[in-house]
């Protein structure tokens, strides 16, 4: 891949982004290892699952004939009416999952086993550049004559639920794509005992896999990455052709799409084409960091002296199974730079707040079609989470790990991980250490007792049973000692809550709110409501699970960008006009409301800019209940009764989720 490099990598800060990449939530990330690179001589690869807090995943197992021959899957996150559909043509294959918990919303089963071998996950969100998409748009619903192309939500149902290994899964995204689009760009890897592949759709119909390299290593966040590509014809299929070399299976159309859209960069009658400088957008500078941090991490000796991140990395480390787990929780250290969760800027982590789960494949040297390897799983962010191994043929998984419920609660490895996460992002210097020490003795000792060899389903049942519930275990320990800490925290210092918005409230970011020692028995964020009304809305203190607080002791001190209004403003509680002043283009107030409306007086200052703020909203409703300020919702033991979230429904109904 060809781009600019950043800042953070020592040249010129890349410029351009696009709006898509603004109010897109991309920020997962990827990596695979090959087997030459690794200290076991194992196959190593995995993902962050990475777009907001509050937003719960689980452990499934899907046994045999769930869906039968002749019955068909309908994804219900594009369009419920004129969603893209799969008939199976078998029943479908046992098979595992890490998914959502609002199937109504869509399955999301994004990454697991299935019975044959083959090894799924998906995806890495990523959007084309507008020149290709002109030509070849994505099938997303826009024709509402034409069923919606096939998506992130239900890809990987599909592909473990019918495929054999990993070459019939190409084969049979390819077939999809070619036959009835794709509704996003992603990328995704699929892999078996035998090989594994990478591969990227970048259009309506345009896609490349490429049979991964066993002495390379890549990490890929948000954005296409193969760069240039030898697609020659060696076999032509109906939809698609093969390469003389078998390396590469990819979309007919590969070169025309980029030629009338004049951005091809290759030449067809050579048939090399540089498929980023071809397809890809610019990169946001979250991915730039991402990507930066990440190739260091297992390179500290890279290099980015030219205006490339190839996709294709080579290395002198050999690479463990632990250093991939540290790749999931990497904040920039790699780099030499301090990680900033609160936006998607150029200081955004790997690992990061919005993590909702991660997981890295091991692939041994040894492994077969019954036995292609251990997941390792890290319900939550992988910061205040412990990785467990998951095997491919277990019949259960323990019910903490299982847990679909959409609220705070204790039993749930991912909420007591989040939980844990929001409080020590009052004092990381001071807690995460305390965090990071137990999870660390805690793997390392699961590492020693790792099993790369076939386990039956039973002793499989059981291993992972007994390593989950002790990794839960060590969870709720690290939860109840940084929860007394935090609350001696909170009471002994004073604290500031930073806002970061989105969409409807990005024009609220850099606010502060100053919290005075002793204030509350929680922590405390905010949250911003756009009304309907330009300049009006409110401002509301929850904690961090998005519901009213209720009472606390002394003022809060608010410092506002006047930049975020169009207007003078005015701000009340209730009825009564709280004063306030504006100083250094901020408005200035302090106040014990914990519901603070506001109103602008006057036009827009600048409409179109308004306007503009408002593109690409979310069934969000302008609420950001996940700004990225620092705060924590208690357990039902600390006496604070969490009561229901905001729905996590809004978040899951947005067309294209952007995840990965």
């Amino acid at each position: 891949m060809k781009k600019t490099v950043s800042m953070l990598c020592g040249c010129a800060l890349a410029a351009g982004i696009s709006i898509s990449a603004v109010f897109s939530a991309y920020a997962c990330t990827g990596v695979i290892v090959g087997k030459d690179l690794t200290e076991d001589g194992s196959t190593i690869f995995g993902r962050t699952e990475d777009l907001e807090v509050n937003h719960n995943k689980a452990y499934k197992i899907h046994e045999a004939g769930e869906y039968k021959a002749g019955e068909t899957i309908k994804d219900v996150s594009s369009d419920p009416e004129n969603g893209y559909s799969y008939t199976f043509t078998h029943d479908s294959y046992r098979y595992t999952s890490v998914s959502d918990t609002t199937p109504e919303y869509g399955n999301f089963d994004e990454a697991g086993f299935n019975e044959k071998g083959l090894i799924a996950d998906m995806t890495v969100s990523a959007t084309a550049n507008d020149k290709v998409l002109a030509v070849d748009p994505y099938v997303d619903g826009t024709d509402s004559s034409v069923p919606v192309g096939i998506t992130e939500a239900i890809i990987t149902t599909a592909v473990l639920g019918s495929c054999d290994n990993a070459r019939s899964a190409v084969e049979f995204i390819a077939e999809e794509v070619a036959t009835k689009g794709a509704a996003e760009g992603n990328g995704l890897v699929v892999a078996d005992h035998n090989e594994l592949w990478y591969m990227e759709i970048y259009t309506g119909h345009q896609f490349v896999a490429m049979k991964y390299p066993s002495d390379k290593y890549s990490v890929f966040p948000n954005s296409f990455w193969l760069n240039e590509c030898d697609l020659s014809v060696g076999e032509e299929k109906e939809h698609f052709n093969i390469s003389k070399d078998g390396m590469y299976i990819y979309s007919k159309d590969i070169f025309k799409v980029a030629s009338e859209a004049k951005s091809l960069k290759g030449n067809e009658e050579s048939s090399s084409i540089d498929l980023y400088a071809s397809y890809a957008g610019e990169l946001s500078d979250s991915t730039e960091s991402r990507v930066c941090s990440g190739i260091k991490q297992f390179n500290p000796d890279a290099t980015f002296d030219g205006k490339v991140y190839p996709f294709l990395q080579e290395t002198k480390k050999k690479i463990t199974l632990a250093d991939a787990m540290a790749f999931t929780r990497n904040r920039l250290e790699s780099i030499d730079k301090v990680a900033d969760d609160m936006s998607r800027g150029d200081l955004y982590p790997i690992g990061n707040r919005n993590t909702m789960e991660a997981h890295i494949y091991h692939l041994p040297s040894t492994a077969t079609a019954e036995y292609p390897g251990t997941m390792w799983l890290a319900l939550g962010s992988p910061l205040t989470s412990p990785f467990v191994a998951y095997y491919p043929n277990q019949t259960a998984g323990i019910q903490e790990a299982e847990n679909e419920e959409n609220e705070f609660n204790e039993d749930s490895v991912y909420w007591l991980a989040m939980d844990t996460l929001y409080m020590v992002e009052y004092s990381r210097d001071e807690f995460q250490p305390i965090v990071s020490e137990k999870i660390n003795a805690l793997e390392s000792e699961e590492l020693q007792n790792a099993v790369t060899t076939m386990l039956s389903a039973e002793e499989a049942t059981a291993k992972n049973q007994e390593e989950a519930k002790k990794a839960f275990d060590v969870l709720k320990e690290i939860h109840k000692e940084i929860k007394e800490k935090f609350q001696n925290y909170i009471k002994e210092n004073d604290y500031t809550i930073r806002f970061s918005g989105r969409r409807a409230t990005a024009a609220f970011s850099g606010t502060e709110v100053l919290v005075p020692k002793n204030s509350a028995e929680i922590g405390l964020k905010l949250q911003v409501k756009p009304g309907e009304e330009e300049g009006h809305g409110e401002l509301l203190i929850v904690d961090h699970y998005g519901n009213p607080v209720t009472e606390i002791n002394g003022e809060l001190s608010y410092s506002i960008p006047a930049s975020a209004f169009p207007g003078e403003t005015h701000f009340f509680d209730g009825e009564t006009e709280i004063a306030s002043e504006v100083k250094d283009e901020h408005y200035i107030f302090s106040t014990k409301a914990l519901t603070i409306s506001y109103k602008s007086e006057g036009d827009a200052k600048d409409s179109e800019k308004a306007e503009s703020e408002k593109t690409g909203e979310s069934a969000e409703s302008g609420t950001s209940t996940d700004a990225g300020q620092a705060g924590s919702g208690f357990p039902k033991s600390a006496g604070m009764a969490v009561g229901a979230i905001v729905l996590l429904g809004v978040a899951y109904a947005v067309k294209k989720k952007a995840r990965q």
